[in-house]
């Protein structure tokens, strides 16, 4: 498959299962946030699969997508890269937020790869700066959305920066840190 095929499909099929969804607490439609996530791993300079799995990150968490249906469509390594970026789902219901969050931080500082940090990276990126945007308009109730309170968001979004200090140097990274400092200043 060619790069740029490869690309264009992974937006299809994204497009396709994310069809209906919308954002966290508004009307813009969920396919935005794989496609900027996407966008930001392009921004910096990430191969055509990194940038398919950017658009693919969130299928197995949010629809009805199989690993085999990945594998089948794309291959075992962009199906690798799109399970390092999903919060283990078995038994992902039964687990507490905090318990979920600190796994993420735990995988991500101790077992994540440089193309993992980077695709989590955009993803949180991609969210911050909805929130950012959403934060400005609304600030009143705002972190009433959330299932956890303004202080383990601020936690977590502080913890992810710290796992993630490998991608110094890239655009991203800078803007994350620069995003998160706003948010919770």
């Amino acid at each position: 498959m060619y790069a740029n095929k490869l690309v264009a499909r992974a937006m299809e099929y994204a497009a396709q299962y994310h069809r209906g969804g919308t954002r966290k607490g508004g009307d813009i439609p969920y396919i935005v946030h794989p496609f900027e996530v996407a966008m930001i791993l392009k921004e910096n300079s990430f191969e055509d699969k990194v940038v398919a799995a950017g658009l693919l990150h969130d299928l197995l968490e949010d629809t009805e997508v199989s690993k085999s249906d990945l594998k089948e469509e794309f291959g075992t390594e962009i199906l690798e890269l799109v399970i390092s970026a999903s919060e283990k789902l078995k038994g992902r219901e039964k687990r507490s937020w905090q318990s979920r969050k600190e796994q993420t931080i735990n995988y991500l500082s101790q077992e994540a790869s440089f193309i993992n940090k980077a695709i989590a990276c955009a993803d949180k990126l991609s969210n911050a700066r909805s929130i950012l945007r959403d934060l400005e308009k609304d600030p009143k109730d705002f972190w009433q959305r959330f299932t956890a309170p303004k202080e383990k968001q601020q936690w977590y979004y502080e913890s992810l920066v710290k796992s993630l200090k490998e991608l110094e140097g890239l655009k991203m990274y800078a803007e994350f840190k620069e995003v998160i400092a706003e948010i919770f200043s």
